[in-house]
């Protein structure tokens, strides 16, 4: 039977979070300045998801002859 910890670390610096009041996108920090650096990660990494969505969209049709076909 598996046992579930109650115990929380925070995803930057690993440490135990002993406060609950740094929750950020369902992750426990230890401190302000660890969420907002886990904030930070979570924001470039949607962005980084999206951009080439973003870029495929935005790119330019060539007319068919153009492309070699």
């Amino acid at each position: 039977m598996a046992v579930e910890t109650t115990e929380q670390y925070c995803p930057i610096c690993g440490k135990e979070v002993a406060e609950p009041a740094f929750k950020r996108f369902g992750e426990w920090a230890c401190s302000e300045a660890p969420a907002e650096e886990y904030v930070k990660e979570v924001r470039a990494q949607r962005v980084r998801a999206i951009i080439p969505e973003l870029a495929a969209a935005e790119r330019p049709r060539l007319p068919r002859q153009m492309r070699g076909g």
